[in-house]
């Protein structure tokens, strides 16, 4: 009987799963001694600073009290400090829904959020349902600005070529990376649902 190769798995920021990234190992059993780092986020929905066990602002009395949580500072130390320890074999996932949220989103739709997760050192990324909550022309730049940045975004049931504005972006449909020999899949799906949420017009279809 094979086993799968041993997984260190860090959940870095948030809980809530919008949408899923699968990885899966091709032919690895346990004697071959393939250890592979997973770092995953997702739902960060703009919440770029750090902030109190509630959501919202972190105050100095917050942090005396060692009370301050995540925001993308923590998560990039981490990060490099875990890829430092552990080595090549180490994949950094998001599974979306980057947009929404604060204040930063509202006022500066995808260029806040092009501009930090773009220098984050993502590997793959999904899209979430937010993604699509203000359009296709707002999400057409951010997708430009991961291709940019060498950002694999993953799409297995996302279809993009009835819309104009998207079309130029249709996402690949799974990624592998080759690790010590063995080639990793990388997979990523966004809630069918998301076809009812989008807004009037816009001509994305999300597959089972």
């Amino acid at each position: 009987m094979e086993l799968l190769p041993k997984f260190k798995v860090y959940r870095i920021h948030v809980i809530v799963l919008m949408l899923t990234i699968y990885v899966v190992v091709e032919n690895c059993a346990a004697s071959d001694g393939l250890v592979l780092t997973i770092l995953h986020t997702n739902d960060i929905h703009s919440h770029l600073e750090e902030s109190n066990k509630f959501g919202g602002r972190c105050f100095p009395e917050d942090r005396e009290n060692s009370s301050c949580y995540g925001g993308v500072a923590r998560i990039v130390t981490k990060v490099n400090e875990i890829r430092k320890k552990e080595g090549k074999n180490v994949l950094f996932m998001n599974g979306g829904d980057f947009f929404q949220g604060t204040p930063y989103y509202t006022l500066l739709k995808q260029s806040v959020i092009s501009d930090v997760m773009s220098n984050m050192g993502y590997d793959y990324v999904c899209l979430g349902n937010h993604e699509f909550d203000d359009g296709p022309k707002n999400l057409a730049p951010f997708l430009e600005r991961m291709k940019q940045s060498n950002i694999t975004v993953v799409g297995t049931n996302t279809d993009f070529s009835n819309d104009n504005d998207l079309k130029n972006y249709n996402l690949v449909k799974s990624a592998t990376k080759l690790i010590d020999g063995k080639k990793i899949g990388i997979l990523g799906a966004v809630i069918p649902d998301t076809q009812l949420l989008q807004i009037q017009g816009q001509l994305v279809q999300f597959s089972d």
